[in-house]
């Protein structure tokens, strides 16, 4: 009887670890997520379009914004050398870089402005700006990459 229970537990040991794993796989594959420096961006977070069709006038509404939010850490050109900038995270920082672009979709841009993250820094601006104002801020760090 002894050596039974044993069996059982065992079996069902394996048979939990199992499904344990199924369904962490599945999690995994239903929402996938992508990496840029440091940051997780959920797949449907980088796929995010903009609902703004980008003229003269988004980008310098976006200008204006990012002049009042985002200049202070980024710089007034977007090169990481704002005044209240974290040195030691001055490359991440720097929006200019083209090499970045790739990887910085408008919904990746979007998704860093509303949401943020904590280390390295970056405030959340979800409950300051709607999101057509970070919209606007994104069509506008996007004329900042480099040519």
């Amino acid at each position: 009887m002894r050596r039974y229970a044993l069996v059982l537990l065992t079996v069902t040991l394996w048979v939990a670890t199992l499904v344990l794993v199924v369904t962490v796989r599945a999690h995994a594959q239903a929402a996938p997520q992508t990496q840029s420096r440091g940051w997780t961006i959920p797949a449907t977070g980088a796929a995010e379009k903009s609902p703004l069709t980008v003229t003269d006038t988004v980008v310098a509404a976006g200008k204006k914004l990012f002049t009042a939010k985002c200049e202070h850490c980024h710089g007034p050109k977007g090169k990481g050398d704002g005044p209240d900038a974290d040195p030691a995270n001055q490359d991440d920082m720097d929006l200019t870089v083209a090499a970045r672009a790739a990887r910085n979709t408008d919904g990746t841009v979007f998704y860093k402005i509303w949401n943020g993250r904590s280390s390295p820094k970056m405030p959340a601006f979800s409950e300051q700006l709607t999101k057509e104002q970070a919209w606007t801020i994104v069509a506008f760090v996007q004329t900042l990459r480099a040519k």
